[in-house]
């Protein structure tokens, strides 16, 4: 007969001890789990399996931004104080070698979120929830008499009119759709985010790029194919250079002159690189991760209403010389007011481009050094760029749509 094992009082707790120690996964573990089904998200560089609360995010689909990744910045930055409580929860276990080029570990960012949290709490009477869907309204009416004056009438000077709000859609109302500012429905704002589609690009190769490649990694140069490389600062390279640390090439030198041909094709570049990146399954090194059916089957609707209206609709009115030189004055004027409205918040030359040298690697202190506002306390400029005139404000707080920008302008500016 063998003989029985006694487990002592020790060693039983020691086992006890060893399954309620924290597990530890490496990045290749992590990335195994990142769909809807299936979700994990590391953040300050433990890991958090939140699949069971993906349904129920308020956000909606945009949790599935940090799937498989580190989520760090997004969670940071998108949700109030009070939710950092909830994390234990979902708590599983640790990274493997991790090593964060940020820091979330000063005062700055929480004491800053708190002013601002308790701003609004005591404005909540004053905040104009309407005003965002007012302007959403008259750019849409807008785009409607255009479109007609335009492609359908013939009047030139309607096609650089109709361009000028056609750029509005994706920064006054896409925009806070994509970074589910929009509205408090996360419907709503799923809504508001498919204007970008209904102008030509993307709206998820747009938060894909927007939300999980610029925001958390403004102007900043790491590895080219990695995810920690600002993809809007790496766009266009090598024919242009937007980021100083970028390798210099004698073309260069012209390329003010030439950039201004380029900036005309960007709706035409968006409509080709959304097609290729769910071709490739990847938008420059940011791998798409599992997509639905249904996602795809949205975009090829949407890419061919924007080829009809777009190209069809004056070709067949106007036959091709004048629908040829409508449908270019449309897309171009569009193309140059994206252009204009977003390079101005980060590339110039008092925004700092960080690198792995920079010194500062607070995250909320580089988002403010990696920003430009400009025309602060101008209802105009804010009205017409969508809020983009607070850029600083809102890289702090991406989840305010931004009509409340201005309200905490004063308080981040003291902050500072």
């Amino acid at each position: 007969m063998p003989r029985t094992q006694v487990i002592t009082e020790q060693q039983e707790a020691q086992i006890q001890k060893s399954s309620n120690e924290p597990k530890s996964f490496t990045w290749e573990d992590i990335q195994e789990h990142r769909s809807e089904n299936d979700c994990w998200v590391v953040i300050r560089g433990k890991v958090y399996d939140v699949t069971s609360w993906v349904p129920n995010h308020p956000g909606g689909r945009l949790i599935m931004d940090g799937a498989g990744r580190d989520g760090t910045a997004l969670f940071m930055s998108y949700h109030p104080l009070k939710v950092n409580s909830v994390l234990p929860k979902y708590y599983i276990g640790d990274v493997k070698s991790y090593s964060p080029y940020y820091k979330w570990d000063s005062d700055f960012y929480s004491n800053l979120k708190k002013k601002v949290e308790e701003s609004l709490q005591a404005n909540k009477a004053n905040l104009n929830s309407n005003e965002i869907y007012i302007q959403a309204l008259v750019v849409f009416s807008l785009w409607c008499a255009f479109y007609y004056m335009a492609m359908i009438k013939g009047f030139y000077i309607f096609a650089f009119l109709l361009g000028y709000v056609h750029a509005q859609h994706g920064i006054t109302i896409a925009h806070d759709g994509n970074h589910g500012a929009f509205s408090k429905n996360k419907y709503i704002n799923k809504l508001a985010s498919f204007t970008m589609d209904w102008i030509g690009a993307s709206s998820l190769i747009w938060e894909h790029q927007h939300n999980i490649g610029h925001h958390p990694n403004s102007n900043r140069k790491g590895d080219f194919y990695s995810e920690d490389y600002d993809p809007d600062a790496k766009s266009g390279y090598p024919f242009v250079r937007l980021n100083p640390n970028m390798d210099w090439k004698p073309y260069h030198r012209f390329q003010h002159i030439y950039i201004w041909f380029l900036y005309g094709f960007v709706s035409a570049k968006w409509f080709y690189g959304d097609i290729r990146s769910f071709v490739l399954k990847r938008y420059l090194s940011f791998e798409l991760w599992n997509l639905p059916a249904r996602i795809l089957v949205v975009q090829a609707i949407t890419k061919s209403i924007f080829v009809f209206y777009a190209v069809f609709v004056p070709f067949y009115v106007h036959g091709f010389i004048k629908g040829f030189l409508l449908m270019s004055f449309f897309l171009g004027t569009s193309s140059w007011v994206f252009v204009l409205m977003f390079s101005v918040n980060h590339l110039t030359t008092e925004s700092e481009f960080p690198n792995e040298n920079f010194k500062e690697r607070d995250w909320a202190k580089l988002q403010i050094m990696t920003s430009t506002n400009f025309a602060v306390g101008s209802t105009f400029w804010t009205w017409l760029s969508g809020g983009l005139n607070y850029q600083i404000e809102h890289h702090l707080f991406p989840s305010l749509n931004h009509t409340y920008l201005p309200i905490i302008s004063a308080i981040v500016k003291q902050a500072c």
